[in-house]
């Protein structure tokens, strides 16, 4: 007898749902978009080796920034200084001169020339040496100025020239200053710009507004610091803005008895402001 073949057993294969499970995840694996990266017509790929010095510089910075203000690390307190001084000053000086029209310029010239020569006359008989007089401006302008009806107004405009002349004076008698004014106006002087109060030498002044001022911040960081359970250590920074001159404006009034002018010069006050940066100590 012949025997029948028997057909081989195939193993299980995968059922409907797994075989539709894999034909969906290869289909979201085809449509998912790849990332690309776009360059610009004009953009150029970045180079690693062109941003390497960039960070260096960076990180100079922050170093040189840390080494700065390595001197203020730990504790420390700022404050402020302030002083003044007054003193009453030993110096004047004025602005004044002449100042001269003309239908022509050396017409307004020769007008200036004689009225500065009396000035320099009245200024040398008041005991003014030549070396505290100089001149501080000199300027030539040409003017139109219409003319009036009652010359014959016609539409036509006249001409003149203005001469002006002015000179600083150096007044080292403060007490004559007023009488001097008043022999300056006399001799011509049409214009006087002002006049101004100092001192020969401020040195001292400056050098006694500073030393208040230190004093004063060293006053408030001592009273800081004990306030806070401190002790006042060394002065790690000191800065200052200057010591500025207030000077009060001249005040000019007529004397009753003489009609002469005096001049009221007032005093002269210096400050000084400090920052001063210290250490606290525990």
């Amino acid at each position: 007898m012949s025997r029948s073949r028997q057909p081989r057993p195939q193993a299980p294969g995968p059922s409907a749902t797994a075989r539709r499970d894999t034909r969906r995840r290869r289909r979201a694996e085809t449509e998912r978009p790849r990332r690309t990266t776009k360059t610009l017509p004009n953009e150029e790929p970045i180079n690693p080796l062109k941003i390497l010095p960039c960070l260096g510089i960076g990180l100079l910075a922050l170093a040189t920034a840390a080494v700065a203000d390595g001197a203020l690390e730990g504790r420390h307190i700022t404050v402020g200084g302030q002083g003044s001084v007054r003193a009453r000053p030993d110096l004047a000086v004025a602005e004044l001169g002449v100042t001269a029209h003309g239908e022509t310029a050396s017409q307004a010239m020769s007008k200036s020339r004689e009225r500065v020569a009396s000035l320099l006359a009245a200024l040398q008989d008041g005991g003014v040496d030549d070396a505290d007089v100089l001149t501080s401006d000199f300027s030539i302008r040409r003017e139109v100025v219409p003319q009036t009806r009652r010359t014959g107004d016609d539409g036509r405009h006249a001409e003149q020239f203005v001469v002006r002349n002015l000179l600083q004076v150096t007044i080292r008698d403060i007490a004559q200053a007023g009488h001097l004014l008043d022999r300056l106006v006399a001799a011509g002087a049409n214009e006087v710009r002002g006049i101004r109060f100092t001192l020969q030498d401020d040195t001292s002044m400056a050098q006694q507004a500073r030393a208040l001022a230190a004093a004063d911040a060293h006053a408030k960081a001592r009273h800081l610091a004990e306030l806070h359970g401190a002790r006042l250590g060394k002065a790690l920074r000191i800065s200052e803005s200057g010591v500025r001159a207030v000077r009060p404006e001249a005040m000019m009034m007529k004397a009753m008895d003489s009609g002469s002018s005096t001049v009221s010069a007032g005093e002269l006050t210096f400050a000084a402001h400090l920052q001063v940066i210290y250490e606290l100590v525990d």
